[in-house]
C-alpha cells in the first residue's frame, strides 16, 4: 500500500518555479516606464498636431498666424468698393487664465469706411465672403449692427458698426499664456515717412509717429497700412482738396466718407483715410490692398 501510494506521489507534476519577488518587481517598473514614455510621445504628437480643445493649450505666439491670416480674409471679403486700414499687433496682459494663472491677450483690428448708410450691408457681404470655416453671422439690431465669427482654434472675430460709415473688426486670441510673439510688426521705411509726412503737412499738421502693418492675403501677396499720427498745427484745408492731389486725381474714385472729420477714398492702387478728431489730432492711413 505504501508503495503505490508512492508511486503515485511520485508521477504528479510538480509547480512551477515561482518568479523571485525581486525580478518580478522589476519587471513591472520596466512595463509601468515603458508605458509613461508612449504616453509621453502621444501627448507631445498631440500638442504639436491636433488642434486645442481648450485656449489655453495655445499661447500668444502659437496662435498669432491665425490671428494674420484672419485679417487677411477679412482684408479680401470687405471688396473692392470699400476703404479699409489693419492694425498691428497689440498685446494686453494682466488677463486671468484660471484664478491662479495670468496671461495675455493679441487683438488686431480691420477698420473699414462705407457709405454712411451702408455698413449694415457690408458687414452682410463680409460675413458672406468669409471661409465657411468661419461660420460667421451679423446680427442686425435697432442700435447696433455686430458680426461674429470664428476663425479657428479660439480666435474670434468680433466688432460691428461704430460711426456712420465705419466698422471696426477685431482678431483676438482671449487670454492665453505669455509668450514671445514671434514676429514684429515691420519697421517704417524711409518711403513711408515720406508719404506720412506728405499727408500730415497738406493737412496742416505735423508728423509724430508712423508705423506699418502688413497680413497675409489669402491668395497670395500682402496686405499692408502705413499709418501716421500726428497733430494739426495750423488751419489745413479740407480733407478732400488734400489728399485727391496727393495721391493722383485720375485714379481716385468717388470719395467713400466725406465729412469733415473723416474723409476715405481709394484708387486703383492704394486706400487713402484720414480721420481728424476735435483735440486736433490727425491720424492717416494708407493702405496697399491685396
Amino acid at each position: 500500500m505504501s508503495e503505490r501510494v508512492g508511486a503515485a506521489a511520485s508521477g504528479r507534476s510538480r509547480p512551477a518555479p515561482r518568479t523571485p519577488p525581486r525580478r518580478r518587481g522589476r519587471w513591472l517598473v520596466g512595463i509601468v516606464v515603458a508605458w509613461a514614455a508612449a504616453l509621453g510621445v502621444l501627448a507631445y504628437v498631440s500638442v504639436r498636431n491636433d488642434p486645442p480643445t481648450v485656449r489655453d493649450q495655445r499661447t500668444i505666439g502659437e496662435a498669432r498666424p491665425l490671428v494674420d491670416r484672419a485679417v487677411g480674409e477679412l482684408a479680401v471679403a470687405a471688396g473692392s468698393d470699400a476703404v479699409l486700414s489693419i492694425s498691428g499687433y497689440e498685446v494686453t496682459g494682466g488677463c486671468r487664465i484660471t484664478p491662479f494663472r495670468s496671461g495675455e491677450t493679441l487683438e488686431r483690428d480691420v477698420t473699414v469706411y462705407t457709405g454712411e448708410t451702408d455698413a449694415p450691408a457690408l458687414l452682410d457681404r463680409i460675413a458672406e465672403r468669409l471661409p465657411r470655416s468661419y461660420q460667421a453671422g451679423v446680427h442686425h439690431g435697432k442700435e447696433h449692427d455686430t458680426l461674429r465669427a470664428d476663425a479657428g482654434e479660439f480666435v474670434s472675430v468680433r466688432g460691428g458698426a461704430t460711426a456712420p460709415g465705419v466698422v471696426i473688426l477685431t482678431v483676438g486670441t482671449g487670454c492665453r499664456p505669455t509668450a514671445s510673439l514671434g514676429a514684429q510688426a515691420p519697421a517704417p521705411g524711409d518711403e513711408d515717412r515720406r508719404i506720412a509726412d506728405r499727408m500730415l503737412v497738406a493737412l496742416g499738421g505735423t508728423l509724430d509717429e508712423v508705423t506699418v502693418a502688413e497680413a497675409p492675403c489669402p491668395a497670395g501677396g500682402t496686405v499692408r497700412t502705413v499709418a501716421a499720427a500726428g497733430s494739426r498745427t495750423g488751419a489745413g484745408k479740407p480733407l478732400r482738396d488734400v489728399l485727391v492731389p496727393l495721391f493722383g486725381s485720375a485714379q481716385a474714385g468717388p470719395a467713400l466718407v466725406d465729412t469733415a472729420e473723416r474723409y476715405a477714398y481709394r484708387s486703383d492702387e492704394a486706400m487713402v483715410a484720414v480721420v481728424a478728431g476735435e483735440d486736433s489730432a490727425l491720424d492717416a492711413t494708407l493702405t496697399t490692398p491685396c
